[in-house]
């Protein structure tokens, strides 16, 4: 289709200009539509060109050269989809102006997609009717592809650092809080709002660690470290948390500022076992040294249990028969002493064990224990076992307990302030007591336990009536 003259009324000057090579009218702006820097095409009312700079040419990826002067647009474009013609027949019907400045997305005839800014609007004869529209288009294809790997890279972004298992924050250079994650939030136990209006050392848990974490970041900052790790405790709302840290510095360039990401992973549990660890460690130790020395002194008391015995005892019958029992003596409190993890024992359950051989068949009462609760240590037990042993065999061979009618009583005091101890052992109603003309070995036993083990004495008080042996001790332990 032939262009109309520019003299004709109401066509537009330069679809005039365009139209006719020849025409003198207007040709600087000739030049200027067919080296616009973007597309532009103008048509009449029936969509036939009537001008179109080369820049719309090659968006529309055709020859510069291509013929379009005079012919209909859905010709030239066949497959032009309905909603754009829609959009033409808007315009033209309504005189409306038309544009999407963002980008619309359209698929070319090769398949190719593209993404293209435009506007329409329509020009109007002298008359003011209709005469076409206008037509801007600009390819914003690379933008808009840019735009979107860069929306799809913060999702990314946006998914890994919500969703992330561990707790990652961005901390400015002086250790505001710039971001968090929700796992951030849930191993220091406070809120979003709580931690972005403070700083990474208002949640350090000492004035040591707060100094090292200053150091630290100045030192990330100032690119002397890449990263580092540490193990720190840090508060949180319902207490104390360890946490493992990892922060490195990220630097954005241009203008950006440094900044840096922390990491970091909730192991209270980890240290609690830890501690608990340590704990049963330095029980087991103690106990194994416990049981060392307690085993020491037990053969060392066996050792002289036996020497004495055999020195005192001719008879080699009755030697062993007095060796046996006392071993019987210490081998009840090991008993108590292994129930309680050799931790001690209460001195009643010590007194009962030792003198449960020597109590008398016929009829209760013979053989009192009566005393207030009192906690020995391990040592300590094992020494008054060994003493009411020794005292319940003298009895049960010479004293009290050698007839059918006398009684033994064993009482006790304790003052908790001094942690003083004081027993009394009585015998009544038993044969008239001689006193010994020599110390045996009982005695010596009884004494020396006492001075060595408790701190304490023993007294002996042969009575016509009945021995009375008076004994203080100092307990090392106070009493639980």
């Amino acid at each position: 289709m032939a262009a109309r003259s520019s003299t004709d009324a109401g066509e537009p000057p330069a679809a005039a200009s365009l139209g006719a090579a020849s025409s003198p009218t207007s040709p600087s702006l000739v030049i200027a539509l067919k080296h616009a820097p973007m597309g532009i095409a103008i048509f009449d009312d029936q969509m036939r060109y009537l001008a179109a700079s080369r820049q719309y040419l090659t968006d529309q990826d055709m020859p510069a050269d291509t013929p379009l002067l005079g012919r209909r647009h859905y010709d030239v474009f066949p497959t032009v989809p309905q909603v754009w013609r829609d959009k033409h027949a808007q315009v033209l019907a309504e005189g409306v102006e038309l544009r999407e400045d963002e980008g619309d997305r359209y698929v070319d005839r090769n398949g190719k997609v593209h993404w293209v800014r435009w506007s329409m609007a329509p020009w109007r004869t002298e008359d003011g009717r209709i005469g076409g529209l206008v037509l801007y288009t600009e390819m914003v294809t690379a933008a808009i592809e840019a735009k979107h790997r860069l929306q799809a890279a913060q999702a990314r972004y946006c998914a890994v650092f919500d969703q992330a298992a561990m707790g990652v924050a961005r901390v400015d250079g002086q250790g505001r809080f710039l971001e968090v994650n929700d796992r951030f939030c849930a191993i220091t136990r406070r809120d979003r709002e709580t931690l972005l209006a403070s700083t990474f050392m208002d949640i350090v848990r000492s004035e040591d660690d707060l100094a090292t974490v200053v150091t630290q970041g100045q030192a990330l900052l100032s690119g002397e470290l890449d990263t580092y790790a540490v193990e720190r405790r840090v508060d949180g709302r319902d207490g104390e948390v360890w946490v493992h840290v990892t922060a490195s510095r990220v630097d954005p360039g241009g203008e950006g500022r440094p900044y840096l990401v922390v990491i970091i992973s909730d192991i209270t549990a980890r240290k609690q076992v830890e501690a608990e660890q340590r704990h049963y460690q330095d029980q087991l130790r103690l106990l194994i040294n416990e049981l060392n020395h307690r085993v020491k002194n037990t053969l060392a008391t066996v050792q002289s249990m036996a020497s004495q015995t055999l020195k005192t005892e001719p008879d080699p019958l009755v030697a062993f028969e007095k060796f046996e029992s006392r071993l019987m003596g210490l081998s009840q409190v090991h008993d108590v002493l292994t129930r309680e993890s050799w931790h001690g024992a209460g001195l009643c359950d010590v007194a009962e064990r030792a003198l449960a051989p020597f109590t008398p068949p016929e009829g209760e009462g013979r053989l009192t224990i009566d005393g207030p609760p009192v906690w020995l240590a391990p040592g300590g037990a094992l020494t008054m076992a060994l003493i009411f042993h020794e005292l319940a065999t003298n009895a049960l061979k010479y004293g009290a307990l050698s007839n059918g009618t006398g009684r033994v009583v064993l009482s006790w005091t304790y003052d908790a302030a001094s942690r003083d101890l004081a027993l009394t052992w009585t015998e009544t109603g038993g044969p008239p007591v001689i006193p010994p003309a020599r110390r045996g070995f009982g005695s010596r036993l009884i004494e020396r336990s006492l001075r060595g083990e408790l701190k304490g004495a023993a007294t002996m008080d042969y009575r016509p009536e009945g021995l009375v042996c008076t004994m203080r001790a100092t307990l090392s332990d106070p009493v639980t």
